[in-house]
């Protein structure tokens, strides 16, 4: 009250001084209109004034007096209306009995107003004398209206953009300088060198600007490196295609401490049971239920035929000079060996090592690396022996002048990426970093907008994903254990049991290996029109022993490897004997990178993936046992994201998952649907995209469109399906709001859910009759295999994608430079990747 008071007294003093200044103002302009009209009034007004003086001195305030200077004053302005001041307009004079009964109301209003207040209990009390509860008194509020700034209203604010402007500052002026001494330098040899050292001038300031001159943006400084589990792809973001790098190190067995062979088991040798004859025999049968539908006629006989020839084929020597593919094996263990030379390294003397493995991710397995060092040192020396070749010519001193783009897989490690990028970034001097993941890779490089789903044949793993408004939808990723190389190895077994000519072939060394890939690539097929009887011929070549050329056939052979895509069991049968069960590796690499965990639950933090735990616990619409199960699932989705995602974990399981491709593509793109927008749906199922190296098989696109609508629960693949779910959703979060009220109660939360299942089975009956009806309107979505645009290689599909987005704006907002990196570790990915980090 003391406040206000103050406060109330104030304004009147300030009220006061004015009317003091008007009331001079009014009295002289009385004196003029009294002068203007021959001075009639102004004797009796300067009486009356004379009288109010006397009595204002006198204090005299009875009402007689109160009276008579009421009827003075009506009289005083019965001539000049204007000047009555209980008349005046506002902006004008106020008389002072006037502001003084105002603020007397005021202050009574007030001190009612407070004991009401105090009469209801709500009065505010100042707590300042309260005893403190902690050993740190609580900070009071600022009162934002007292404050004024600009943060976050300006791009500057930003680190990044302003990190941005400071380096193309430094780069202008640094360009600047060179051009103008270099000039100068110019200038003067003009007048004393020929015309040749000025074309050598002329080159060297090329030179210059290619090198000194960085714009941020400039594609030509930037190297986009897509590792994998076979090769690495790495390349200038302005070239057409890169440079593909195998994934292997040869190194001398004297510089590998306590060397281990890690050779795998031979698949070849595997005692095959009558399991294998089973999971065969699925195959082959699927394979003729397949030509009888498209009525292809098959040779009754060709088994016979093909296992007769090859077991009477012999070999033909061929000689060094007819042999154009012909090796020269390295035999001296005297350094390292990258790439390409390492696959040429032959004998005991060599250690063989893959730093990296499945999805690109750092090789812990290996027990040939002593340390985490000693693997990251064989990834800097093989994009070292890359970029230093003839096609690039880039020295490590010149890294700092250049830029990366990394592409990484969907569902990455992110304690692996954040050591690569540590890697780049202060071991390896670049400039900055970029990430880009491997699905949304694609997009840019195929030119697709629209909501796609991408499939990604890798040699160890199969990774689908679906990429909707220029991001993808986490819960729609999974990753399969399974991939080309399981193709190679079912062919090279089906090809031993036709008496295949190559004896004593070793699939676990180089030179057998590469034999089986040539294979792979050139004979297998889903095309149904080749499958019959046919020749064939390959070169052996062996270290130290002559080239040999054999003649064999084969017949269903070709395309019973492949399918085992969609019957995943026999290739989960051939890992279990080929890979040992030891796991003495846990001790050492594993250890020294650990994965990442949240700062505050101690919980691992990587990115998970609804539809990648349904795969691992066989939980996939395909495989329901009806039709209410499949809506049962598809309605609870959201829920269990939000389990997934809440879940504490504490370690990694790291599950094997074996669910064929087709059913794999249906669970994917029904659940990046619900989660997004169902209506688009139809839209995921019409841009199917296939990539990497098993992209190349023939008529893959033919055989995956027929698998997915032969196994696609006809619930989800009808067109009424998205408006059938929007409507049926919105039943049950009706029943669920009017019985919200009654939270707690079992009984009730028991009612609501026989409703529940009630509806969803009155509903379901309805969508399932309208299927019968002929001539209803409904279809089924249309599935549709997008090939490789512009006849690009389906495997460098992931790297043209981000050389695309190396040379787009929008990637001088995502690069890291060794400053972010040094400053805010890795907190500075949840600002610069186009994903949520």
């Amino acid at each position: 009250m003391s406040r206000e008071s103050s406060v109330n007294s104030s304004m009147v003093e300030d009220e006061d001084s004015a009317s003091d200044m008007d009331a001079d103002l009014d009295e002289e302009n009385a004196r003029k209109h009294g002068r203007s009209d021959d001075g009639e009034d102004t004797g009796d007004d300067n009486a009356d004034d004379n009288a109010d003086d006397n009595a204002d001195d006198n204090g005299d305030a009875d009402t007689s007096v109160d009276g008579a200077s009421t009827r003075r004053g009506k009289k005083k302005y019965q001539k000049y209306p204007d000047l009555d001041p209980l008349k005046a307009p506002p902006g004008k004079k106020v008389p002072l009995h006037l502001l003084e009964k105002r603020r007397l109301g005021r202050l009574k209003a007030a001190e009612e107003f407070a004991r009401k207040l105090k009469v209801v209990g709500i009065e505010r009390v100042e707590n300042l004398n309260l005893p403190q509860s902690g050993l740190f008194s609580p900070v009071p509020l600022i009162n934002q209206k007292n404050y004024s700034s600009d943060y976050l209203r300006k791009d500057e604010n930003a680190f990044a953009v302003r990190e941005r402007k400071q380096m193309r500052n430094s780069n202008a002026n640094n360009s600047a300088h060179a051009k103008t001494s270099e000039l100068g330098s110019g200038a003067q040899s003009a007048s004393m060198a020929s015309s040749a050292s000025l074309d050598a001038l002329v080159d060297t300031d090329t030179k210059l600007q290619s090198v000194e001159d960085i714009d941020f943006n400039d594609p030509r400084l930037t190297i986009v490196i897509h590792p994998g589990s076979d090769s690495i792809k790495i390349g200038l973001a302005t070239d057409e295609e890169p440079v593909s790098i195998p994934n292997l190190v040869a190194v001398p067995r004297s510089q590998v401490v306590n060397p281990v062979d890690e050779t795998p088991v031979n698949v070849l040798n595997i005692e095959l049971d009558d399991q294998f004859h089973e999971l065969t025999n699925q195959l082959k049968y699927n394979f003729k239920e397949r030509m009888k539908y498209y009525k292809r006629k098959m040779q009754s006989n060709a088994h016979e035929q093909v296992t007769s020839f090859n077991s009477n084929s012999k070999p033909e020597e061929v000689s060094d000079k007819n042999d154009q593919g012909k090796i020269d094996w390295i035999y001296n263990a005297d350094k390292k060996y990258y790439g390409e030379d390492a696959q040429r390294c032959i004998g005991d003397e060599f250690i063989l090592r893959r730093p990296f493995c499945k999805s690109g991710i750092f090789n812990l397995e290996s027990n040939n690396y002593s340390s985490i060092q000693d693997l990251l040192g064989d990834v800097s020396e093989l994009v070292d022996s890359a970029l230093s070749s003839d096609k690039f010519n880039i020295t490590k001193s010149e890294y700092k002048h250049y830029k990366a783009v990394i592409v990484i897989p969907d569902l990455f490690k992110k304690s692996h990426l954040e050591t690569f990028i540590r890697l780049l970034l202060n071991e390896m001097d670049f400039r900055s970093v970029a990430l880009m993941q491997e699905s949304l890779a694609t997009c840019y490089g195929a030119g697709i907008s629209t909501p796609t789903c991408v499939v990604n044949i890798g040699a160890e793993q199969i990774r689908i994903a679906c990429v909707d408004d220029g991001t993808i939808i986490q819960d729609s990723a999974v990753t399969l254990d399974y991939g080309g190389n399981d193709v190679t190895n079912l062919l090279a077994i089906l090809l031993q049991q036709s008496k295949f000519p190559y004896k004593n072939w070793n699939l676990s060394t180089l030179y057998g290996w590469k034999t089986a890939e040539d294979f792979k690539k050139k004979f297998v097929t889903f095309q149904d029109a080749d499958i019959a009887v046919q020749l064939f011929n390959f070169i052996k070549r062996v270290p130290g022993i002559p080239s040999e050329k054999y003649d064999f056939k084969v017949f269903d052979e070709v395309i019973l490897a492949p399918l085992g895509l969609f019957y995943p069991e026999i290739f989960k049968y051939i890992q279990e004997r080929q890979r040992p069960t030891a796991k003495e590796y846990e001790t050492t690499l594993l250890k020294q990178i650990e994965p990442s965990r949240d700062i505050y639950t101690n919980s691992l933090n990587d990115w998970r993936s609804i539809t990648q735990r349904d795969c691992e616990e066989n939980m996939i619409y395909c495989d329901a046992k009806d039709d209410l199960e499949i809506i049962q699932h598809a309605l609870d989705l959201n829920t269990h994201i939000e389990d997934l995602q809440s879940k504490h974990i504490e370690e990694n399981t790291d599950k094997k998952c074996f669910v064929p491709l087709d059913k794999a593509i249906v669970q994917s793109i029904t659940n990046a649907a619900i989660n997004v927008d169902i209506s688009k749906i139809s839209q995921f199922y019409s841009n199917i995209i296939i990539v990497g190296g098993g992209a190349n098989i023939p008529a893959l696109d033919f055989i995956l469109s027929d698998r997915i609508n032969i196994w696609r629960p006809a619930v989800l693949g009808i067109s009424s399906f998205p408006n059938f779910y929007k409507s049926l959703t919105k039943q049950l979060k009706d029943i669920q709001t009017s019985n919200k009220s009654n939270t707690g109660d079992k009984s009730q939360e028991q009612e609501v859910a026989e409703r529940s299942i009630a509806l969803v089975k009155v509903e379901l009956d309805k969508l399932v009759a309208s299927l019968e009806i002929p001539n209803s309107g409904d279809h089924f979505f249309t599935v549709g295999v997008l090939p490789a645009p512009r006849n690009l290689d389906p495997s460098l599909l992931d790297w043209k994608g981000a050389s695309v987005l190396a040379q787009i704006k929008l990637i001088e907002e995502l690069y890291i430079s060794r400053n972010d990196w040094d400053v805010h570790g890795n907190r500075v990915l949840q600002y610069k990747c186009i994903f949520a980090y």
